[in-house]
């Protein structure tokens, strides 16, 4: 795993953005797993500005949801939809056969399967971009006795259902769907985003190396190649 800190979020945002259009530079059609909330919003934007200055084609570039609020609709504030259409799907013009989302409105079984199934079909995840939670999570694979290692319904940990995204719901959610361990950990490289207020705890107990399942970070351990950003204003 590498390591590097980053003097605030500002940097961290732009060390995040040049990975990315690093990786659209070296494969065209890259396929780019994306999470959301407050730890990448800044580097999506930095990338989205990057790639209209630079005139980089990013047309072929298959993006993934890595997880979704479960009974929610998809369209409604607070959703990781809605975050990333905002963000960067629409500002790119990214044509729906080159999104991969859960649909949550119908069967969120079926959702899962439909997920994997279009990454398979693209010879799975180029890129996984992932954050850290405050609890320790990675995507919704939340702390517990054990885990799920396939794409799931996940039901939600009282910390994560307290998240910030959430407040712009009416009605409490319990549930999410997500990308499992299993298809993380088969990305071919990962980019870790460690900043934000309340996760010095999580970052300390990833830092020990032992991988426990009340850490489902900790089994960023098991991949050989991580990159680690942490935000030493905060960290």
């Amino acid at each position: 795993m590498i390591f590097k800190g980053c003097a605030d979020y500002q940097s961290l945002s732009e060390y995040t953005s040049q990975y990315l259009l690093d990786v659209i530079r070296a494969k065209p059609t890259a396929t780019i797993c994306l999470a959301t909330g407050g730890s990448p919003a800044l580097a999506y934007s930095l990338f989205v500005e990057q790639v209209k200055r630079q005139q980089l084609d990013a047309s072929h570039v298959t993006f993934v949801k890595l997880d979704e609020w479960a009974g929610v609709p998809l369209n409604a504030p607070g959703t990781c939809e809605t975050f990333l259409r905002q963000h960067l799907l629409t500002p790119l013009g990214i044509d729906e056969n080159h999104y991969i989302s859960f649909d949550t409105e119908g069967s969120a079984e079926h959702a899962c399967e439909q997920v994997t199934h279009q990454i398979r079909q693209r010879g799975g995840l180029d890129l996984c971009l992932l954050g850290l939670g405050k609890n320790g999570h990675l995507g919704l694979n939340e702390p517990a006795k054990s885990l799920e290692p396939f794409t799931h319904v996940a039901q939600l940990d009282e910390r994560t259902q307290g998240h910030a995204m959430l407040k712009a719901l009416s009605a409490p959610v319990t549930q999410g769907v997500t990308l499992g361990l299993k298809e993380i950990l088969a990305a071919k490289a990962i980019l870790f985003l460690v900043t934000g207020e309340g996760k010095q705890q999580a970052f300390s107990e990833f830092l020990t190396r032992k991988v426990s399942t009340q850490l489902p970070a900790s089994f960023l351990w098991l991949h050989q190649h991580v990159t680690c950003l942490y935000d030493e204003s905060v960290c």
